[in-house]
């Protein structure tokens, strides 16, 4: 069964940028374009998203470090992709059905 990748990152004040990503199942075989399509829809101004109430985890450093005087609690929309990788317990349903509220 194919699985999603669903890529991001955050940039800093600084414009450093860190990456990450979520395998979500796919036990439905929604159509990519459908995936996407859910996710551009529910996007802060066509990129952002709050990783807190997507459930997304968080980078280590911001469960450590303050943020700077211009730093953000957003993060960044990157991709989103079909592989067979080893997915997480999530499914991709799961995570648009949040998405959406």
């Amino acid at each position: 069964m194919a699985s999603i990748i669903f890529e991001y990152l955050y940039r800093d004040e600084d414009n450093y940028k860190s990456y990450g990503e979520i395998i979500f199942s796919n036990p439905n075989h929604l159509p990519i374009e459908y995936v996407t399509q859910s996710i551009l829809t529910n996007l802060i101004e066509g990129s952002w998203f709050d990783p807190d109430k997507w459930g997304i985890p968080r980078f280590s450093f911001h469960q450590h470090n303050p943020f700077g005087i211009h730093d953000h609690l957003w993060y960044e929309f990157a991709n989103i992709s079909l592989s067979n990788e080893k997915c997480n317990s999530q499914t991709i349903d799961e995570f648009i059905k949040r998405i959406e509220l």
